[in-house]
């Protein structure tokens, strides 16, 4: 669904929450999903397509879901995540 057409929606108090959900295809980028109060959840489209918008920067996606309203918003993190602070395997240089 489009941009505008979601910030209708949160206006009108039909929206619930916001998820920024890995992108299942490509690692490294993120899908913005928008979860409607009758359970629904649809992704954020490209405005001029139909298809789903990737978000190469996860910070991208959080900003798209703040021009919405949404000032709360859950990140799914990827199952092959790691920290940045985890043990390193292999050599060390």
């Amino acid at each position: 669904m489009r941009l505008k057409m979601l910030k209708e929606l949160f206006s009108a108090g039909v929206l619930s929450g916001a998820t920024v959900v890995p992108n299942g295809q490509d690692q490294g980028s993120w899908k913005l999903m928008v979860h409607r109060l009758n359970g629904e959840s649809v992704a954020v489209t490209v405005a001029a397509k139909p298809e789903d918008k990737i978000y190469i920067r996860l910070n991208a996606a959080l900003m798209d879901a703040h021009r919405l309203g949404f000032r709360d918003v859950a990140v799914r993190l990827p199952d092959e995540f790691e920290r940045e602070d985890s043990q390193r395997i292999g050599q060390i240089r």
